[in-house]
C-alpha cells in the first residue's frame, strides 16, 4: 500500500513538472531554447569545430585590443621558428615609422614540437614585443587556412573600427606608405584587394600538392580570388568574412577559400591593386625598385633588411614615399 502511494506521488510530481515546462514554453515572449536544433544551427556548430580556430593560447603576453583610430592593421602568419623573419619585419616595413599612417603589426603563430630552449626563446620574444598571437593550430601547409581564419577572427573580435587589414606572408617586402597612399586615394569599400586571379581551376591530379577532390570542391573552376601572399581587406567586411567561414565548408587552399569562395558568399568585390607582385624573387635584390611598387615576394630576412636600407637611400624618409 505504501509503495503504491509513493508511485502515485512520483507520477503526479512528474506530470506537474512536464505541465509547467510546456506551459512556459508556449507562452509568448518566453526566451527558452527550442527543444529541437534546426539544420542551420547544427551546421554552424559543425563548421566552428571543423575550422579549428575556437581557442587561442592567451597568456600575460597576449596583445590587447586595437585603438579606435587605427588606419591599417598588419597581420602576418609566421611559423614559430621564423624568429629572424619577424625581427626583419619589425625593423623595416612593419615598423610604425615606415609610413605616416596609424598602423599596428601582429604575428600569428601555431604550435610545434620543439625543445625547451626553443620554447623559451619564443616565450621571451612574446614577452619582449607583445605582438605575437599564438593559436592552437599545428604548424603545417594544410593548416594555412585555419591560421588565416584565426587572424581574421582576432581582427573581428579586437579591431572593430579598423579601416583596412593587410595580411602578408613573412617573406614579403612591402612599401607600406605606397599602399596607404593608394587606399587613401581610392577609398575602397566591401572589397579584398591585391593580385586578382580570374581563370584558376582545381588540380584533380592526386599527385599534386594542390590536389582537390570533387567532394572538397565540385565545380570545374574557382571563383575569382585575390592571391594569398599579401592582400588588403576593407574594414567593413572583416566580420561578415569571418562569419562566412562558420558556414562555408573549408578548403586548405587559403586564398581560394577566403578571398574567393567566402568573399563571393558575402558579395564583396575582388579588386586588382597595381603595385602588388606575387612572383617569386629570382635573385634581383634591390630595394630601390620599391620606390613605386608596393609588394614583392620570397625574400630572406637578410634581403628584407638590405632592401630597406637601399630604399631609404632614394627617399628622404619612408614617410615621403610616393607622396608626389
Amino acid at each position: 500500500m505504501m509503495m503504491r502511494r509513493e508511485c502515485c506521488l512520483c507520477l503526479l510530481l512528474t506530470n506537474a513538472l512536464v505541465f509547467i515546462i510546456l506551459y512556459m514554453y508556449i507562452q509568448p515572449g518566453t526566451n527558452l531554447p527550442a527543444f529541437h536544433e534546426d539544420s542551420t544551427n547544427f551546421y554552424f556548430k559543425m563548421k566552428k569545430i571543423q575550422n579549428g580556430v575556437d581557442g587561442s593560447e592567451k597568456t600575460e603576453n597576449y596583445p590587447g585590443r586595437c585603438e579606435n583610430d587605427l588606419e591599417l592593421l598588419i597581420l602576418v602568419p609566421s611559423s614559430m621558428w621564423n624568429f629572424r623573419h619577424r625581427e626583419a619585419i619589425r625593423k623595416t616595413w612593419g615598423n610604425k615609422d615606415s609610413s605616416d599612417a596609424e598602423t599596428r603589426l601582429l604575428f600569428f603563430t601555431g604550435t610545434s614540437l620543439s625543445n625547451e630552449t626553443f620554447q623559451q626563446m619564443f616565450t621571451d620574444e612574446q614577452g619582449q614585443f607583445q605582438d605575437i598571437v599564438k593559436v592552437n593550430i599545428t604548424e603545417s601547409y594544410d593548416n594555412l587556412t585555419k591560421k588565416s581564419i584565426a587572424l581574421l577572427k582576432w581582427a573581428h573580435l579586437n579591431c572593430p573600427g579598423v579601416r583596412y587589414v593587410l595580411k602578408s606572408d613573412d617573406d614579403m617586402f612591402i612599401n607600406i606608405q605606397n599602399l596607404v597612399n593608394v587606399l587613401r586615394k581610392t577609398k575602397p569599400k566591401n572589397a579584398i584587394l591585391g593580385v586578382k586571379n580570374s581563370h584558376s581551376v582545381p588540380f584533380r591530379d592526386k599527385g599534386s600538392k594542390w590536389y582537390v577532390s570533387r567532394e572538397q570542391y565540385p565545380k570545374d573552376k574557382y571563383p575569382i580570388y585575390i592571391s594569398g601572399t599579401a592582400y588588403v581587406i576593407t574594414g567593413d567586411i572583416i566580420s561578415p568574412l569571418y562569419n562566412s567561414t562558420l558556414y562555408v565548408p573549408s578548403l586548405f587552399i587559403e586564398d581560394v577559400y577566403l578571398n574567393g569562395i567566402c568573399r563571393e558568399r558575402i558579395g564583396a568585390e575582388a579588386i586588382h591593386l597595381p603595385g602588388f607582385d606575387p612572383a617569386r624573387n629570382k635573385g634581383k635584390i634591390n630595394g630601390r625598385f620599391f620606390a613605386k611598387r608596393i609588394t614583392g615576394h620570397h625574400f630572406s630576412p637578410r634581403d628584407i633588411i638590405l632592401m630597406w636600407d637601399e630604399l631609404k637611400t632614394v627617399l628622404k624618409s619612408p614617410r615621403s614615399v610616393n607622396n608626389n
